[in-house]
C-alpha cells in the first residue's frame, strides 16, 4: 500500500496519503485475515482498565427545578400527573349549605361555558378557513420539499464529480507510484550486485594479501 505521500498530479497542494481506489490489498482474503488477526493480537496486549473514567452518577439539569424533579419522577416510576381534569367537571360542593362552595361551583360553569363558547368560535373559524389555510400550507410543504430535491441533487452530483476527480488523480498516481516502485526495485537489486561484488572483491584482495604475505615470508 502506499506508504508515502504522493503529491496530487492535477492538485499540487494537496498531498495523497492514502490511494483507496488503487490500493486493493484488502480486497484479498487472506491479507483481509492476516489484518484481523493483528488486531486481535493487539488489542490483547492492551491494558484493559478496571475502572471507568466516567462517573457513576450524574446529576441532570442541577440548574433546572422543573426537570429535575420530572427525572426524579420518572427514576420512582411514578405516573404523570399532566392534566388536572376535575377542573373540568361540573359538580356541586361537597356541602350543599356552604355558600363559598356554591360561588366555586357557579366560578366553574361560568369558566367552562366561556370555553366552550372559544371552542365553538374556534370551529367555525377552521370550518370557515381551515381548508384553505392547509392548502396554503401544503403549498408551502411542498416548495420546501422541491428546495430540498433539487439541493440534494446538487449536492450528489458535486460528491460524484469529487469521486471522479479523485479517482482520476489517484490512478495518476498510482501510475507515478508504479513507476517509482520499479526504480526503487532496480536500485535494491543493484545496490545486492554491487554489495556481492564487493564482497568477492575484498575476498580476493584478502586473498592477495595472504599470499603476497606468504610470498614475503619465504
Amino acid at each position: 500500500m502506499a506508504t508515502q505521500a504522493i503529491e496530487g498530479t492535477s492538485r499540487p497542494d494537496v498531498d495523497i496519503d492514502a490511494l483507496p481506489y488503487v490500493d486493493r490489498e484488502l480486497d484479498d482474503e487472506n491479507m483481509k485475515i492476516t489484518v484481523e488477526r493483528m488486531i486481535e493480537q493487539e488489542m490483547r496486549r492492551m491494558k484493559r482498565k478496571e475502572r471507568s473514567d466516567l462517573p457513576l452518577n450524574i446529576d441532570l439539569f442541577e440548574k433546572d427545578d422543573l426537570l429535575k424533579k420530572e427525572i426524579e419522577r420518572i427514576e420512582k416510576k411514578q405516573p404523570l400527573d399532566a392534566l388536572d381534569i376535575k377542573r373540568y367537571e361540573l359538580q356541586g360542593p361537597d356541602d350543599e349549605n356552604e355558600l363559598e362552595g356554591w360561588k366555586s361551583a357557579v366560578d366553574n360553569t361560568k369558566s367552562q361555558l366561556e370555553s366552550q363558547a372559544g371552542s365553538m368560535f374556534n370551529l367555525e373559524l377552521l370550518q370557515k378557513y381551515g381548508a384553505n389555510a392547509w392548502r396554503v400550507h401544503n403549498y408551502q410543504l411542498e416548495a420546501d420539499l422541491a428546495a430540498i430535491k433539487k439541493n440534494t441533487e446538487v449536492l450528489r452530483n458535486k460528491i460524484l464529480e469529487i469521486n471522479r476527480e479523485r479517482k482520476n488523480e489517484q490512478t495518476e498516481a498510482a501510475a507515478s507510484l508504479s513507476s517509482l516502485e520499479n526504480k526503487w526495485s532496480d536500485l535494491i537489486t543493484q545496490n545486492l550486485q554491487v554489495g556481492i561484488a564487493c564482497s568477492a572483491l575484498e575476498s580476493e584482495v584478502q586473498e592477495l594479501r595472504q599470499y603476497k604475505q606468504s610470498l614475503q615470508n619465504q
